[in-house]
């Protein structure tokens, strides 16, 4: 039986990751968090993303803000950079990277703040250095 045992984390460099989703929308992703566990003889590591959105040409038409209601539909996309930080856990460093699989957007709906209604999902996965 393996234990997992929390470990403390300190967030040495964090860089940004983005997006570019069809022509008209830019994500800018960033690691915000990281939490990590020692498990067995190794270690598991997770991460907490934040997502801001732009829009490079405005939408032909508004429909209504961001809700769980919005209808959100896949979308093809392009990795442009990788969202990665360095982290110092149990007096190791770690390459934390996360990488998106998959993309979602909500047609003509918007934020409060005016931006793109995205949701992304991303694969987490790390390197001891």
């Amino acid at each position: 039986m393996f234990m997992v045992t929390p470990l403390n984390v300190e967030i040495l460099s964090s860089q940004p990751g983005i997006i570019e989703v069809e022509d008209h929308i830019t994500i800018k992703y960033r690691i915000i968090s990281v939490k990590a566990a020692k498990v067995g003889e190794g270690y598991g590591i997770t991460a907490t993303i934040d997502i801001e959105a732009r829009f490079n040409k405005q939408p032909q038409q508004v429909i209504g803000p961001c809700s769980a209601n919005a209808p959100y539909r896949p979308t093809p996309f392009r990795l442009v950079e990788l969202a990665h930080a360095v982290v110092k856990v149990d007096g190791r460093v770690f390459e934390v990277y996360a990488e998106p699989i998959a993309v979602a957007v909500a047609d003509g709906f918007i934020t409060t703040t005016g931006e793109p209604c995205v949701a992304i999902h991303t694969a987490i996965g790390w390197t001891a250095k």
